[in-house]
Formats: C-alpha cells, sequence, structure tokens
C-alpha cells in the first residue's frame, strides 16, 4: 500500500514538474542527454554477449583437458549471467510496458500523466516501465555483483542514463524508477538460480555467496573467504608447526 501511495505521488505531482523542467532544456542540454541516453540500450550489450557464449561453448568442446574446459566452462557462466539477467530484466520490462500501456510524456498536454490503454502494444502507450533505466540498471547491478569495486562508477552512470530518459521527454520520472528497480532486484534473482546449479557463483556457510574459483574472485575484487583457525590440542614440540595452520569456511 505504502509504494502504491509513493508511486502515485510520484506520478500526481514529480512527473509533470521535472516534464515541464525537460522541456524548459537549452538545445545543447537536450543533445548532451541524447547522447548519453544510447548507453542504456541494449544491442550493445546483448549481441556481444551472446556471440562471447558461443565461442566460449565451441572452445569448450574443441580444446581437450579438464583445465581448458573448466576455464571456459567459467567463462561461459559468467557472460551468461550478464546476458540472463540483462536480457531477461528487458524482457520483463518490455512486457509490462505493453501490458500496462501509459502513455508518453508527448501525449502528456492532450491525455495527461494518467493514461492507460491497457494491452494497446503501441509504442506511444509503452511508457512505464523504462526499457533503458531497465537494461542500465541491470548492467551496473551485474557488473557491481561481479567487480564489486566498481559498483560507485558503474551506478553513476546507469543514474546519469536512466534520467537522460526524463529530460528528453521520453519518459516520466517513474518509468525510470520504476525500470531502476526492476533492473537492480532481477539479476540477484539471477544470481541465486545460478548458485543452486553452482554456476559461476555457490552458498557459503553464513548464507551469502561467493564466486567459485579463488583466482577469479581475487582478479575480481571480491573479499578474501573466512578463514579459520583450526580447533584441537597441538602435538607436543609442534606448535610452531600448527600456529599457521588454517583451512577456508
Amino acid at each position: 500500500m505504502l509504494a502504491f501511495s509513493l508511486l502515485a505521488v510520484g506520478i500526481l505531482l514529480i512527473d509533470p514538474f521535472l516534464l515541464e523542467q525537460a522541456r524548459a532544456l537549452s538545445p545543447g542540454a537536450r543533445e548532451f542527454f541524447r547522447s548519453v541516453t544510447h548507453i542504456g540500450r541494449s544491442n550493445w550489450i546483448l549481441i556481444p554477449t551472446g556471440a562471447a557464449i558461443a565461442l566460449a561453448i565451441v572452445l569448450r568442446r574443441n580444446h581437450v583437458g579438464f583445465r581448458n574446459s573448466a576455464a571456459y566452462g567459467l567463462i561461459a557462466s559468467t557472460i551468461g549471467f550478464v546476458f540472463v539477467s540483462v536480457g531477461g530484466a528487458g524482457l520483463i520490462a518490455s512486457l509490462f510496458k505493453n501490458i500496462l500501456g501509459r502513455a508518453r510524456p508527448k501525449l502528456f498536454d492532450t491525455v495527461g500523466q494518467f493514461e492507460f490503454q491497457l494491452f494497446s502494444f503501441q509504442p506511444d502507450y509503452a511508457s512505464i516501465p523504462s526499457g533503458h533505466a531497465t537494461t542500465i540498471f541491470a548492467f551496473a547491478t551485474v557488473f557491481a555483483i561481479l567487480w564489486p569495486r566498481g559498483r560507485v562508477l558503474l551506478y553513476t552512470v546507469a543514474v546519469w542514463v536512466a534520467l537522460s530518459r526524463v529530460f528528453i521527454g521520453i519518459h516520466y520520472f517513474t518509468d525510470v524508477v520504476l525500470g531502476a528497480g526492476l533492473g537492480t532486484i532481477f539479476p540477484y534473482f539471477v544470481r541465486e538460480r545460478f548458485a543452486a546449479r553452482r554456476w559461476l557463483f555457490e552458498r557459503t556457510p553464513d548464507g551469502g555467496y561467493r564466486i567459485r574459483g579463488s583466482r577469479t574472485a581475487a582478479w575480481l575484487g571480491w573479499p578474501e573467504p573466512v578463514r579459520t583457525v583450526l580447533h584441537g590440542p597441538a602435538p607436543v614440540g609442534s606448535a610452531e608447526k600448527n600456529s599457521g595452520e588454517i583451512r577456508d569456511d
């Protein structure tokens, strides 16, 4: 109920206000946001990742040896995580925007911001959620999961791309907020599904997640796994030897 109330307030107050601000932008500012908004297109993400998955699968089959097979399997699962997360979130956004059928801001002067035509499947009535915001936040979340050190940069870019959709008058503010929420949540669902099958991720004893493969985790900047000192009395004369004996949980 609270979420619905906040959405209603956003549609009633914030959407018209930011649309008015967007219309008042200078031509130079509008052109800047038009260049930024293209970063949120899904083609440049999905086409290369799809091709890379296919290549990794082919190489895995052709290069004999456990080590090569494991390496290519890790590559395929990593790129697959990107592809499924971004592509899946985009498909959900596309489905919902066509079902809900919210009128785009260019129709604001004639129908207002509350106009919905359910199951319209028309471009002018496909405003909520924003597909670009969904895509770029899914992309940012995926790489924030894989590369925690880069999360600030990734989400900063995502916010700029999402806001560009508002400032060029293609979407309302609430459209991009819902798209950003969908794009942020869906990769975590995919990670959970991958971890259940031990694809790229695995569950930790404390209920968290970690990337399979210590070298990969270290290279991506993941924290070191919890290490516990072995318990039990040390044999006489071997205290110095056992004092450094540790194991991974």
